[in-house]
């Protein structure tokens, strides 16, 4: 670049973009490449785009064939906030497309979401993080307790970012069984996989003295994952304490749960809506069809427990998908269906959506370019060479030039003319055109 164009000054411009436009614009040239893909420009990029809403929401569900291997089929949607569920904006080719497993979504943050596959939700081996903005896959490598190492086990997940180390990571809690088969007499194993050191490492001197339910989904907020638990000997329904696993020190704590919601429901999960903690307790063990739903106001303060509301009219609801900005709450029943309930009028309006309960997952999009600068992801749109070089950029070097494809760089001339107000635009887009006609000549002759 010119000495009169500065690199913070292209930065700022170009982090101003949607990732669709920003995607475009690595080719213009190599050294744009390189600063789209630097890791601090992703970040800077991120604090901008997670400031506002992108009114898109990010949906997912799945169906089991009823005929023998009884294949679970995914299906990933995009939606403008104001018409969910009706008029999809674009269905995501997914990942993992070809498996016969059911594919569960643990967590997502940052726009990056975690998938876990297992022979029917069990035994969990195989994960990966995915970014559907940019259309990222990052494997996950197998974790050191499987099946094949330790035998029959019980495991929980738990997915989110630390910021003190800006690194993603999953935490898995796994129980194996005694003599007697039982899962609360052995101290469970817990490992960490690390996307920064691309591994899985045992959390040593865990002093975890609950068993986390089985199914219990896990909630991360405040660099925190969080799941119900109870402690043995305790039975179903019998729900002490929401079991917290901070990803920044890797330590252990507890929260108190309502005295009115222990030992008097059958299942309790764990959610977070607008930053703060939810109890959701399904199915009183004294009366049948009651939904409870509490907010913690204070995050660490017991009591703080606030009841949202309650739902005893409605039978068979199987779990709370999420809460809307109307003030709706998207629901699953046991059969499977998705509904809509207004706590305010206690309304209750039927989807046309019909799918596996434990399926379904709404969150607004967060659209980002975290794992864009991952070398050895799996890219749908562009694939990813060892290198991390896109494919369409090694192009470039084979003679067939980027620099004169004037779609591309018409479409960087439009988009930086609406960002760049400042008089210095024009200088930007003349030398983005020229430094990309110099790299092309420069290919050319190198060629030759």
């Amino acid at each position: 670049m010119s000495d009169h164009l500065t690199r913070e000054f292209l930065e700022e411009i170009l982090s101003r973009l949607p990732v669709k436009s920003i995607l475009i614009c690595r080719c213009v040239s190599k050294t744009w490449y390189s600063l789209i893909t630097n890791p601090s420009f992703i970040a800077h990029h991120l604090k901008k785009t997670a400031a506002r809403n992108s009114g898109i929401l990010f949906f997912s569900y799945s169906t089991r064939e009823l005929v023998w291997p009884f294949k679970e089929n995914v299906r990933y949607l995009l939606y403008p906030d104001e018409s969910f569920p009706a008029n999809p904006i674009e269905e995501l080719d997914y990942p993992f497309k070809d498996l016969k497993r059911f594919v569960d979504i643990v967590g997502s943050c940052n726009g990056v979401f975690c998938l876990s596959y297992g022979v029917y939700g069990k035994y969990t081996d195989g994960a990966a993080l995915w970014n559907p903005s940019v259309r990222k896959i990052v494997n996950i490598p197998c974790p050191n307790v499987t099946f094949t190492s330790h035998g029959f086990y019980k495991h929980l997940l738990g997915f989110g970012f630390d910021s003190a180390t800006d690194d993603y990571k999953l935490v898995r809690i796994v129980y194996l069984p005694d003599s007697n088969f039982k899962f609360d007499k052995i101290p469970p194993l817990v490992e960490i996989y690390s996307l920064r050191s691309r591994g899985w490492r045992k959390v040593d001197n865990n002093d975890l003295k609950y068993v986390i339910a089985d199914f219990s989904t896990s909630a991360f907020l405040n660099g925190t994952c969080h799941w119900v638990a109870t402690k043995p000997p305790n039975g179903p329904g019998a729900c002490n304490a929401i079991v917290s696993f901070s990803l920044g020190e890797e330590v252990f704590g507890e929260m108190e749960v309502p005295d009115c919601l222990v030992k008097k429901y059958h299942f309790i999960d764990v959610a977070v809506s607008d930053g703060s903690l939810l109890l959701v307790a399904i199915t009183k063990l004294t009366e049948e069809g009651c939904f409870s739903v509490w907010k913690m106001k204070e995050y660490g303060v017991p009591g703080s427990w606030t009841n949202l509301f309650n739902i005893s009219h409605l039978a068979g609801i199987r779990r709370l998908v999420a809460f809307r900005q109307s003030g709706e709450v998207l629901l699953a029943n046991i059969a499977g269906g998705l509904v809509f309930y207004d706590p305010k009028t206690e309304e209750i309006s039927a989807t046309e959506i019909l799918g596996n309960a434990r399926s379904f997952y709404l969150d607004t999009l967060v659209e980002s370019l975290v794992l864009l600068d991952e070398a050895n992801g799996v890219s749908n749109e562009h694939s990813a060479s060892h290198g991390g070089i896109d494919k369409d950029l090694q192009k470039n070097s084979k003679g067939n030039k980027i620099a004169d494809s004037p779609t591309i760089l018409n479409e960087a001339n439009e988009i930086l003319e609406e960002v760049a107000s400042s008089s210095n635009s024009q200088i930007v887009i003349d030398e983005a055109n020229e430094e990309s006609k110099e790299e092309a000549q420069g290919e050319s002759i190198s060629t030759e």
